[in-house]
């Protein structure tokens, strides 16, 4: 899929820089990222449209779903998956379904 090309093109931008110097681009690589930028936009519209996909729509539904998953007072400063939190809170009901004095 050309999208997936246009990605990698992007991201050959910054293959070999370090964090810092991803900020700092000089003139011509930051024209060829912004080239680069659009090229995934494009196709990233172009898609949700043939999909008839509300961009915007998307964009807040998938952050209502991250909110749930990782809730600011659990993961702030973590960078464990949702599923590991899944399985602290299983594990957790579990000790709290434990009967008082039996060990289990």
């Amino acid at each position: 899929m050309a999208l997936s090309v246009e990605v990698s093109e992007l991201l050959e931008n910054f293959q070999w820089l370090t964090e810092e110097q991803s900020y700092t681009l000089d003139q011509q690589q930051r024209a060829a990222v912004v080239d680069e930028i659009a090229d995934v936009q494009m196709y990233l519209a172009r898609l949700a449209d043939k999909l008839d996909i509300n961009i915007g729509e998307a964009i807040e539904q998938k952050i209502n779903k991250n909110e749930a998953k990782y809730p600011a007072e659990k993961v702030k400063g973590s960078s464990k998956k949702y599923t590991e939190y899944v399985k602290e809170e299983q594990q957790e009901s579990q000790k709290d379904e434990t009967p008082a004095g039996k060990k289990g």
